[in-house]
């Protein structure tokens, strides 16, 4: 089982929201450093608060221990941080892109490929150097839900993935889709009573090389006394009688 499957596999909330028929590409979290401003708000502020408390113990004794809990409150900060970090995923499928995010209030931005005209690709110097990128969508000058994917993982084999499923190059075709025959009538067989049968009908696909020769219906009387059908079909011409000097009428 791939990476991608495995990651399906363990987290119901991304089964969730991919569809029936959709074929996931690459499913990725947000990058770590995401959490590097909160983890050094934290460390930072323990180091405060221990040194203030250690210069206020010798005025205000052990009053000056409640200076922890200005600690806590950035503690209680990074835990949430850490937990929205892990419920935050970008997924990919042969069909849209998704960003999954939220902890409360779970949201989903969304972005078909067919919408991307263009896709910019961009990475600071502290990107470059933890390992994280930005990429930017744009969509025939139209907002969508999905713009900005910040905090990408990996970011030049996601970027080359996305670019291989987004602009993937398709197959030329002759004016209409592969799926859609062309319907040609078969040439027309004659009927025993005399009357011409309804032609069969026989499928041309774009890209058939061989031509279809259609010959002409051929003339059959018709049942209407004075009338005969002529090669096309649905058109009757009047027959002479040679009782009668004009073009037979019929009865």
């Amino acid at each position: 089982m791939g990476t991608v499957e495995q990651t399906l596999a363990g987290h119901r909330t991304l089964r969730k929201y991919v569809l029936p028929g959709e074929r996931v590409v690459l499913t990725r979290r947000s990058h770590w450093g995401k959490l590097l401003e909160p983890g050094l708000t934290t460390f930072v502020g323990f180091v405060a608060v221990a040194w203030l408390v250690d210069v206020a113990a010798a005025v205000a004794g052990d009053g000056s221990q409640w200076l922890w809990w200005l600690w806590f409150v950035l503690v209680g900060r990074l835990v949430w941080r850490v937990l929205d970090w892990r419920n935050e995923w970008f997924v990919a499928t042969d069909k849209r892109m998704l960003l999954l995010y939220g902890l409360v209030t779970h949201k989903v931005s969304m972005m078909p490929l067919v919408k991307v005209t263009d896709m910019r690709y961009s990475r600071s110097i502290v990107g470059r150097i933890l390992g994280y990128g930005e990429f930017l969508l744009e969509s025939a000058g139209q907002d969508q839900a999905l713009r900005r994917i910040a905090w990408v993982a990996d970011p030049d084999t996601t970027y080359r993935e996305l670019c291989a499923i987004i602009f993937t190059p398709t197959q030329p075709w002759d004016g209409l889709p592969p799926s859609v025959p062309v319907r040609v009538p078969a040439p027309v067989p004659t009927a025993s009573e005399g009357r011409p049968a309804w032609p069969p009908v026989h499928e041309h696909r774009p890209g058939d090389t061989q031509p279809i020769r259609i010959p002409p219906r051929p003339a059959v009387r018709d049942d209407t006394p004075g009338w005969v059908v002529s090669g096309e079909p649905g058109t009757f011409v009047p027959i002479q009688d040679p009782q009668r000097n004009g073009p037979s009428s019929p009865s």
